[in-house]
């Protein structure tokens, strides 16, 4: 019983530190269920009209969670993939148009055809 009433302190003043820190505090949450199949009826049902209100997925293990990332809004991490996406889209375009002109100049054919005024040094 002793052991009980220390663990319960230990919460009482775990909490109590939690919640006068306001970094602390995160509109997510963790839920465990009792069965399976509550667990897989939760995960696939939506929770709210609303459906960025409340999102739920399978739990991850709790050392493959970043912890300072569940702070971020999931209207902020929708602008990051878009914003990601449109950064990796214009790399791609604008770096593969270059390339592509420059391999097109590897071949000694395609060299005269730019620039004609080669063409005495590349017959040589």
């Amino acid at each position: 019983m002793h052991l009980f009433s220390a663990h319960m302190f230990q919460m009482a003043s775990e909490r109590q530190t939690i919640l006068k820190d306001s970094k602390s505090i995160l509109p997510v949450s963790f839920v465990s269920f009792n069965s399976r199949w509550g667990a897989a009826v939760c995960a696939q049902t939506q929770q709210s009209k609303n459906p960025t209100l409340w999102l739920t997925n399978w739990a991850p293990e709790p050392r493959d969670i970043y912890w300072r990332n569940l702070a971020i809004p999931f209207m902020s991490l929708t602008v990051r993939k878009l914003v990601i996406s449109v950064t990796v889209f214009a790399l791609v375009f604008f770096y593969m148009i270059p390339i592509a002109f420059v391999q097109s100049l590897a071949n000694l054919e395609g060299l005269e055809k730019v620039a004609p005024f080669l063409r005495p040094v590349i017959e040589l």
